[in-house]
């Protein structure tokens, strides 16, 4: 087993969840990290199958109007 850091409100949100779930801090905080790596390892898998030429292409499709009022930042 080993300890992770984290910031007290970070904890403290992870908490709140564990006790509304029913389960230990620990058994969420390992869940979600769990999760989380699977999709990064989806994501990245995903766009060691992307290349230049095809982010290029898809960038011609998009519209040169301007972005709409609550697109904006």
């Amino acid at each position: 087993m080993k300890s992770v850091n984290i910031p007290d409100d970070v904890y403290q949100r992870a908490a709140e969840l564990a006790e509304r779930d029913q389960v230990s801090v620990d058994k969420l905080l390992a869940a979600l990290v769990l999760r989380h790596a699977r999709e990064w390892s989806r994501l990245r898998a995903r766009a060691e199958r992307g290349t230049l030429e095809k982010l290029h292409s898809v960038l011609q499709k998009v519209s040169d109007a301007p972005p709409e009022p609550f697109d904006r930042l």
